[in-house]
């Protein structure tokens, strides 16, 4: 009887494939680590975008309202880099149109430029004025502009050019170079929340703000009420011309709010401007700000004032009516207003002879001096883009 010798297969598995299956297990692992740095190299640079987005944006909106100052890099916030914000205002072929452009520059992660940049219209800023002598007419209930609208030019206020970030919140900014008040706003809101004093640097000498140096202040509540005061003083018929672009000198004035609302604190308003104390001058423009703190609403609503703010000349006369009209150094006042929004009313924006109920610091609140014997210059139309401005006043003064 012969012996079978049994032949028994090996158990396992062998060196080469045990490697083979790590060399797979690895060069999977590696393409995932890959694909989740990718994906979140990715995240991080939309992210980015879209901030970058949001801080280009925010500049041409600014540029538009015609308050735009001097831009410092813009840091976005958990980068490891800076943005840099950088702007360009060039003539544009459109009429009285100026071509804007915002462009954000940054690093990624891996430290590769990456750059955003929007365009698009503005007026083009008048001196002294920035354009804002007009008012937006509007098309079909909205205004027409190059991204769609153009903010009303008689929209809630925005600081005061000039103003200067405190860096916590708040801008501060002295009414006037030589003057020892300084207004303390928030800087998100507009609305002014102290009075400081403190006495101003020599003439040509640059002040730069900041929380430790305002002096002495003392808290308020206060809104602003702003705008400019143009003349068209060389004619008897000034029209949309005369009105649109009115370049006559500054007359010395003086400005008076008068309150019909009533518990106000004490100063209930105050205002101040940069126009001449007298004298002739070369200028064509006088801007003016008013400061008036309201009243706490009794229901428990938005502190609010109602009133009128007139002008008051210096040196020169109001024309009572037509024996007096056209006699020399008479004349008359003018406000530019219009129903932007088609309500069918004058709203607090679009500059009434009679505020009621503002809750809301208002910008853009423009007055127009006319001889006594001329009347108030009125827009007639059409509007077409791209120049869509109503330059129409009405009688203010007397």
């Amino acid at each position: 009887m012969s012996a079978h010798t049994a032949l028994t297969r090996p158990h396992g598995l062998a060196l080469i494939e045990v490697l083979v299956a790590l060399l797979l297990l690895g060069l999977g692992s590696l393409s995932l680590l890959r694909l989740q740095g990718g994906l979140r190299l990715g995240a991080d640079l939309s992210r980015q975008q879209a901030e970058a987005v949001r801080l280009a944006a925010d500049d041409l909106e600014t540029l538009r309202a015609g308050s735009a100052t001097a831009s410092p890099p813009t840091a976005l916030d958990g980068s490891t880099s800076p943005m840099q914000l950088q702007r360009r205002i060039e003539a544009s072929a459109l009429q009285r149109l100026a071509s804007v452009s915002s462009r954000i520059d940054w690093h990624d992660r891996h430290g590769q430029p990456q750059s955003i940049a929007l365009s698009s219209l503005r007026l083009q800023p008048q001196a002294d004025l920035a354009a804002a002598t007009l008012l937006a007419r509007h098309s079909g209930g909205r205004a027409i502009g190059s991204s769609g609208t153009v903010p009303s030019i008689a929209s809630p206020a925005r600081l005061p050019p000039g103003s200067q970030d405190l860096g916590d919140g708040r801008h501060a900014w002295r009414v006037r170079p030589d003057s020892t008040r300084i207004w303390v706003f928030d800087s998100r809101s507009a609305a002014v929340t102290q009075r400081c004093d403190q006495p101003a640097p020599p003439p040509g000498t640059p002040e730069r703000l900041d929380a430790g140096s305002l002096g002495n202040c003392r808290a308020l509540s206060g809104l602003l009420l702003s705008g400019h005061v143009r003349f068209a003083t060389g004619t008897d018929t000034p029209g949309e011309t005369q009105a649109e672009q009115p370049d006559s000198a500054v007359l010395p004035l003086d400005l008076r709010l008068t309150l019909s609302s009533t518990g106000h604190p004490t100063p209930a308003w105050e205002c101040v401007h940069d126009g001449p104390d007298g004298g002739s001058t070369a200028r064509t423009a006088i801007t003016y700000h008013c400061l008036v703190q309201p009243v706490a609403a009794a229901s428990g609503g938005l502190p609010r004032w109602s009133g009128r703010l007139d002008l008051v000349p210096q040196g020169w006369l109001l024309a009572e009516g037509g024996a007096t009209a056209g006699q020399s150094g008479r004349f008359r006042i003018c406000r530019y207003s219009a129903d932007q929004d088609g309500n069918g009313r004058i709203d607090a924006a679009e500059h009434p002879a009679v505020y009621i109920a503002v809750t809301l610091p208002l910008a853009g609140q423009n007055f127009l001096v006319i001889r006594g014997s001329a009347r108030c210059p009125v827009d007639t139309g059409p509007w077409p883009w791209p120049d869509p401005l109503d330059d129409s006043t009405v009688a203010h003064q007397p």
